[in-house]
């Protein structure tokens, strides 16, 4: 099962109830996508005033080669917590995003015009990591799943 952006769910084996089950829960599992900004709340005012965060990653592929030329955004995980404009990887793969903090972020990969979640333990969806105001974080490894990525995008 996977979720593609555009395209909605896509497991022809599913139910209409389970589908819609797994899709609610995957809607969970990311929080609020920034596909379009919610409006903004005083909450988000508030933390938009705050120095955000930078952090620094690579995006490597399941067999641990670099992958360039991809979109990362970080997904906020709480309703107050702003979008932040994503940014792509550089010929290593590296990547570094300005998150508006404090705030949890899970992340999603973007190839092309497509951006795939799988349930999959490695997704970059499942990766979450917390910042504070003026942090620097870094070290951060996302695994773009290339064989998930096109099997979600054959069914």
């Amino acid at each position: 099962m996977a979720y593609v952006r555009g395209l909605g769910t896509r497991d022809s084996g599913m139910s209409e109830d389970r589908t819609m089950k797994t899709f609610l829960s995957l809607f969970m599992l990311l929080g609020v996508a920034c596909v379009s900004a919610p409006p903004p709340t005083a909450g988000m005012r508030a933390v938009a005033g705050n120095l955000p965060a930078r952090v620094e990653g690579r995006v490597v592929d399941a067999q641990g080669r670099a992958v360039p030329n991809l979109y990362v955004e970080g997904i906020p995980r709480g309703k107050d917590i702003p979008c932040s404009p994503g940014a792509t990887t550089d010929s290593d793969g590296r990547f570094i995003l300005f998150l508006a903090a404090p705030g949890a972020y899970g992340f999603v990969l973007t190839e092309g015009n497509r951006t795939v979640v799988t349930n999959d333990s490695r997704d970059p969806s499942r990766v979450v990591i917390e910042v504070t105001p003026g942090q620097r974080r870094d070290g951060i490894e996302l695994v773009f799943l290339r064989e998930e990525r096109r099997k979600a995008l054959e069914q």
